[in-house]
């Protein structure tokens, strides 16, 4: 019976982690019913963009005098806004590379080939919606680099065609992830104002990338869309604590300076969406925070404002988080974030050992039994009720109980889609290396680039074929019951499993390797002990 459980189990296992290897992370959906300012909006908005141009081509036509450039660079990113239209052209992190490579670029928040973040919106008292797509800014800075606490302001002025007057006035701060915008309109009808943040429409990233797209924190609930399926304007009013644009890793958002009722309102057209955080008393003017960085769970929680609600845990966030603070607790000390899991492993493995332990004991009881147990089947084959009168005789006999072999499984479970959870989304994983030719945890694991069936990206699986081997010999190691069919079901399993962890993260396949080792460790002493 506790064969069955484990098969149970196993099959349970390849059952979820086949379904995420197979299909895209579902979004939360959202409910959607677009209003006329949105569908005006989208009447409103640009054709889609030339590659390799960092605005529409009708609005760079539309702009008689040259682009002018104001960087500004801090301890964290640097940033380059445009006088087109008033925008963030380049926001480059300073700490995270666009790829894994030793030569690779920093890695720029911003689409530089499509409609730019920081688009002013606004609604006017008959319904129609204006934006500044095609205003040309006058764009100063106080000063081009600020460091530690200090302090650089931004100011962008444009005047608006028949008069009036938009001001957008940022403030860079020399060691934080968080701007402050203000935004102000003025001298038109301006009832309404509304912010937003653009970003090119990519193809999904791979079965572990995540959703990509507009995402806000709204009513105590994380609602995220994803961009390349954002086939109708979404329109959500409610208690906002931040609104902006996410993907895996990285978050842009605008942050109300406390939870108050806002219209969150994701569109797309041409290859661009875009994520509007919208005041409706504002009365031409609106301030937010913006904070454009890495989704590190404990950089959102210091920050506040429901930050580290875009890190999805899922369901078991509450043991997922606890490992990742052990998880960033033991690279503290290690320096390695492969050698951390290792450990972790270890540490898990080691604190369910008394439960493991027994559920190793009842297993090898069970075998133990097993030449009575068949004999009784056989001598009753044709009376079941006798069997299981029989079989229940010799369990109390024994003090063998049959549940006793898979209960400690289910206790573990939670723990096991915790540690797993924390693994798919710590960004601590993004690009770190292990040892050799594992050089980004977040990856899979190949050695080489040579094309093999079924693996993707190319190259050899080295690490997921020791974790399969690992299997082998745990199972070969386990006690087993006298089922033929049973058995050879048991057999696949290590086939199953490495099939599917071929393109997993490398994270998580050093995770379920480590762990299959601590197994093979108690199993050689639970076999050489004499109860």
């Amino acid at each position: 019976m506790e064969q069955r459980a484990l098969l149970a189990f196993l099959i349970s296992l390849a059952i979820v982690f086949g379904y995420q290897a197979l299909f895209a992370p579902v979004p939360q959906q959202v409910d959607q019913g677009p209003t006329q300012p949105v569908a005006e909006l989208e009447r409103q908005r640009p054709a889609p963009p030339i590659a390799g141009s960092s605005v529409p081509p009708e609005l760079a036509a539309a702009f008689a005098e040259p682009e002018r450039l104001v960087p500004v660079e801090t301890d964290l990113y640097e940033a380059v806004f445009t006088s087109f239209g008033g925008r963030i052209k380049h926001f480059r992190l300073k700490d995270y590379a666009a790829a894994a490579a030793a030569d690779s670029e920093r890695l720029d928040m911003v689409s530089s080939d499509s409609l730019l973040p920081l688009g002013a919106h606004w609604s006017r008292s008959d319904g129609q919606i204006a934006n500044d797509n095609r205003v040309s800014y006058r764009v100063t800075a106080d000063r081009s680099s600020v460091s530690g606490g200090g302090l650089a302001t931004v100011t962008m002025v444009g005047d608006l065609p028949g008069g009036g007057q938009i001001t957008k006035r940022l403030e860079l701060v020399g060691d934080s992830y968080v701007l402050s915008v203000d935004l102000r309109v003025e001298g038109v009808d301006a009832s309404a104002v509304g912010v937003g943040w653009a970003r090119q429409i990519h193809e999904a990233g791979g079965r572990f990338a995540g959703t990509e797209g507009p995402a806000t924190f709204i009513d105590g609930k994380l609602q995220n869309k994803s961009a390349a399926s954002l086939d109708e304007p979404i329109v959500l009013d409610g208690t906002l604590s931040w609104g902006g644009y996410s993907d895996h890793y990285f978050l842009a958002a605008y942050l109300p300076a406390e939870p108050a009722t806002y219209q969150f309102v994701a569109v797309s057209s041409g290859g661009v969406a875009e994520a509007q955080l919208w005041d409706a008393d504002a009365g031409g003017r609106a301030s937010y925070g913006l904070f454009v960085g890495p989704k590190s769970v404990q950089l959102l929680a210091f920050i506040g404002h429901d930050l580290d609600e875009a890190v999805d845990l899922g369901v078991f966030w509450f043991i997922a988080r606890p490992m990742l603070e052990m998880l960033y607790f033991l690279y503290a000390f290690l320096g390695n974030y492969g050698w951390s899991i290792v450990v972790l492993t270890v540490g898990v493995r080691l604190a369910f050992y008394p439960i493991n332990q027994r559920q190793a004991a009842a297993m090898k009881a069970m075998q133990r039994i097993q030449p009575e147990l068949k004999k009784i089947q056989e001598k009753y084959k044709d009376d079941r009720e006798r069997v299981s009168k029989e079989v229940m005789e010799v369990y109390r006999r024994h003090k063998v109980n049959p549940l006793s072999g898979c209960l400690p499984m289910v206790v573990q479970l939670p723990v096991f889609f915790g540690l797993y959870n924390a693994l798919m989304q710590a960004i601590e994983l993004r690009h770190a290396p292990f040892f050799g030719w594992m050089n980004d945890l977040s990856q899979p694991d190949r050695l080489g680039a040579f094309a093999i069936p079924f693996v993707d990206p190319p190259g050899f699986p080295v690490m997921t074929l020791l974790m399969g081997a690992s299997m082998v010999l745990q199972q070969r190691m386990t006690p087993q019951t006298g089922d033929p069919t049973q058995q050879k079901m048991m057999m696949m399993m290590p086939v199953i499993f490495t099939v599917m962890f071929v393109n997993f993260p490398s994270g998580l396949v050093i995770y379920w390797f480590a762990n299959n080792l601590m197994a093979i460790g108690q199993q050689y002493v639970t076999n050489r002990s004499k109860s």
